[in-house]
């Protein structure tokens, strides 16, 4: 493998890289576990290209499990990587000597880009991270969750390296020296070798393919004083981009950029406050089929960022970065000015007007787009025409998410936990069963990760928010294990719950006050015994029968009329819980029964599931766990009694869809395996 030293990011004990294989030609990802202190020191100070033998299991990058969750796959895919590396180890690591004169070139380039990451990171936050953002285009995994407003506001393009950078520096440097220093056919050739020099060395994102193109072909007409119609050169751009980087229209940057500089063309009529508009307006639906929320204020924000970057944040980076080595009093100065910037777009954000939409359909982005651009026509039946039109499409796409007319009982794959949703037609309610979670493992402070894995967001609310759910009406947590509660802390930050429902004794514990009770909020806590039955809860509660440590055999147990189906789900009940409810309701029938205990053989006993009559079962549990889930025991008893049963291992995601008329089971895929 053939390393850059700038494309490796070490993240506590872990380390990712994009390499190029130089046996099969193809660039690939490298994920590894750095073993100690000594190398996390060594691949962070490392400035060398490196050549390097890897040993690891190659297969497909990560694919989507959950229905709406991001297509990790589909991204690579984009950027032109089809593979990647796991569980690598090192052989043997030394310096790439490079041999042809193009080589040599591509190293020196990517030991300068490594040398100006250093250097930005000797910087404060949050100048640092805005600097590598805006000038090398290095955005770091974190930065969205150290700083979601940005991503809340809309604002995301100030900070994804694209046009506005190229304009910006064309602009600034016309200004400064071509009317005084050179004439314009050297101004030309200088602007002309900047711009490539730019794209090289910001590692060739494709968000520049459009803009240095577009750039250079006007280079190219001014100085051979031709007129060249803006339509072709953005007709030229397109075909060019599409030529180098073919999935470049399947990537969200790659459809804003084009769209964006194509609504350019038409906004020259227009007055500066409906230019804005426009351009604001034109993006949503793009924005809703892939994030599912707008706020109101993403265009008053937009209005406002956008010249107070090209005036005030450029030039004070800029400066920045020439100062950083001599004045350093100036350089703390002009990050306490970023750091106000990046506080206020995070007040603003927090304000109330952010909607949860829904994802819209694949099918009405496009005419919704072209809707928009026809609204502001000069001719006043075509606007009236698209308006009525928008407003039609909006409002009845808005209906149809929030309003549904069936309902459905779901399981997530959130790998070794549980997490369940019922979701009742017309979103009447919306219950929410565990949050799953990951038990955290002592470390040292090395191998602290400042990017965590939040399943609740990537994967719960998301799916929440596609769904157009914007708030819980209960949050149920069946026990104490972190597997079931661990992720409770990051929906109690991200949306709203009404009323929280665990086991009696739970509040005692020294779980519930470290990891829910510093989150609840105005939540309201009702905690429950078989004994409790709560107004307007869909379910009936069988378990538990008394006060306990919440632990596996206080596990609450759940009945309902879920459609056609009775449906019971248990946590971590062992085997004596379920007998005993099955003594106490003698009468108890089960259509669907999620699997106590993921599948293990210290649940499903095989006499009480037969007393239930189940004809369907769902198994939570991870891909190569380490405790062997779902066990040999439990599979032997569902083929003893002729269970259809659902695994999240292998299905994914699982839905039970109900209505009056139908209901059916949808899983995300049919069968699947990591080298799918």
């Amino acid at each position: 493998m053939h390393i850059y030293a700038d494309e490796i990011t070490v993240d506590g004990d872990r380390l990712k890289a994009k390499a190029y294989d130089e046996t099969d030609r193809q660039e690939i990802i490298i994920y590894s576990k750095i073993k100690n202190l000594q190398e996390k020191k060594f691949w962070e100070n490392n400035r060398d290209n490196l050549l390097c033998v890897v040993n690891g299991d190659l297969g497909k990058p990560q694919r989507p499990t959950n229905f709406n969750q991001f297509n990790v796959r589909k991204y690579f895919l984009t950027q032109s990587i089809t593979n990647q590396l796991n569980l690598s180890s090192f052989e043997k690591i030394g310096k790439w000597e490079p041999q042809i004169f193009f080589e040599k070139i591509s190293d020196r380039i990517h030991f300068f880009r490594k040398s100006a990451i250093d250097y930005f990171d000797s910087m404060p936050s949050p100048l640092a991270e805005y600097a590598k953002a805006l000038i090398i285009g290095d955005v770091e995994s974190c930065f969205y969750d150290q700083y979601p407003g940005i991503s809340d506001l809309g604002l995301i393009h100030l900070f994804s390296i694209s046009g506005f950078q190229v304009t910006y520096f064309f602009v600034f440097f016309k200004e400064k020296f071509q009317k005084n220093v050179f004439s314009q056919g050297t101004f030309s050739h200088i602007d002309c070798s900047c711009n490539t020099s730019f794209f090289v060395f910001s590692d060739s994102v494709q968000s520049l393919i459009r803009p240095i193109i577009a750039a250079e072909l006007s280079l190219f007409a001014s100085y051979f004083n031709l007129r060249v119609e803006k339509e072709k050169i953005w007709s030229f751009s397109l075909a060019t981009g599409l030529l180098l980087s073919p999935m470049l229209l399947l990537n969200l940057g790659g459809q804003l950029s084009y769209l964006l500089s194509f609504s350019l063309m038409f906004i020259a009529h227009l007055k500066p406050f409906k230019q804005g508009l426009l351009m604001s307006s034109v993006t949503i639906p793009i924005i809703l089929n892939s994030k599912f929320t707008w706020h109101f204020l993403s265009m008053p924000a937009n209005f406002f960022s956008i010249p107070i970057f090209g005036i005030v944040i450029m030039p004070l980076i800029g400066l920045a970065v020439v100062l950083h080595p001599f004045w350093t009093q100036a350089v703390c100065f002009i990050n306490y000015l970023v750091a106000l910037f990046a506080d206020l777009i995070e007040m603003i954000s927090k304000i109330p007007g952010k909607i949860v939409f829904g994802k819209m359909e694949d099918y009405l982005v496009i005419p919704l787009v072209c809707l928009i651009l026809l609204s502001f026509d000069q001719r006043k039946k075509i606007r009236n025409f698209s308006l009525m039109a928008i407003a039609t499409a909006f409002t009845a796409s808005f209906c149809f998410i929030h309003f549904p007319m069936n309902g459905e009982f779901s399981a997530f794959d959130i790998g070794q936990g549980d997490s369940l949703l019922l979701r009742t037609p017309l979103n009447q309610k919306t219950i929410l069963i565990d949050t799953g979670g990951k038990v955290a493992l002592p470390q040292e402070e090395w191998q602290i990760s400042k990017t965590s894995s939040n399943q609740a967001k990537s994967i719960i609310i998301n799916y929440l928010q596609s769904k157009g759910i914007n708030r819980l009406d209960f949050l149920l947590l069946t026990h104490g294990d972190m597997d079931h509660v661990g992720n409770a802390k990051y929906l109690f930050s991200s949306i709203k719950i009404k009323h929280l429902i665990v086991p009696l004794g739970m509040t005692k514990t020294n779980s519930f006050r470290r990891e829910i009770k510093p989150y609840l909020g105005k939540t309201d806590v009702i905690e429950v015994t078989n004994q409790v039955q709560i107004r307007n809860f869909p379910f009936r509660i069988l378990h538990p029968f008394k006060s306990g440590s919440a632990v596996n055999e206080d596990s609450i147990a759940l009945f309902a009329k879920v459609g056609n189906l009775n449906v019971l789900t248990a946590g971590d009940l062992p085997q004596e819980g379920e007998r005993e409810i099955a003594s106490r309701y003698p009468d108890l029938k089960i259509d669907l029964l999620k699997f106590g205990h993921h599948g293990s053989k210290t649940s499903s006993n095989i006499n009480v599931l037969n007393h239930w009559q189940v004809k369907y079962g769902i198994i939570s549990a991870g891909r190569h766990n380490r405790y062997g889930h779902p066990k040999k025991e439990t599979l032997e008893t569902i083929s003893r009694l002729k269970i259809r049963a659902f695994n999240t291992q292998t299905n994914g995601m699982i839905r039970f869809v109900y209505n009056n008329d139908k209901s059916y089971f949808q899983t995300f895929t049919k069968d699947f395996n990591d080298s799918d």
